[in-house]
């Protein structure tokens, strides 16, 4: 029997990715946060809750994340679930978070090709600086 690990998520980024270089092989590490909103109906009542995922980048992904992602833009990530563990203060603790191997940044459907460059502009980003 095999084993299948992929999450596919689209949200808003809730932190700028926070980039560190791993001791030794200096490969940059990018960790920021996704939330992620379910609207629904319960009782003919519209309900609405979110979900907050910690999400990590490696190598070239991790730079990409620190270069062009900011917090309040919509993301699509394609990645793997993991459990990181660690000890604080003498007690264990551990929480699970999405490995990025695929990152598209997507653009809010009110946006049409027009107007690109002002959601640019609002993140701070510019045309030159996308790599396609």
């Amino acid at each position: 029997m095999g084993f299948f690990n992929k999450v596919i998520l689209l949200g808003n980024v809730t932190r700028n990715p926070e980039i560190r270089y791993i001791p030794g092989s200096n490969t940059p590490v990018a960790r920021f946060g996704l939330a992620i909103n379910r609207r629904y109906r319960q009782n003919n009542e519209q309900k609405e809750e979110t979900c907050f995922i910690d999400i990590v980048a490696f190598a070239k992904l991790a730079e990409f994340a620190g270069e062009f992602v900011t917090k309040g833009i919509s993301i699509l990530i394609e990645g793997r679930l993991t459990y990181r563990t660690w000890e604080q203060d003498g007690m264990k603790r551990g929480k699970h978070e999405v490995v990025a191997e695929n990152l598209q940044l997507v653009w809010k459907k009110e946006n049409s090709k027009d107007n690109i460059e002002d959601q640019l502009d609002n993140n701070g980003i510019t045309e030159e600086d996308i790599p396609f």
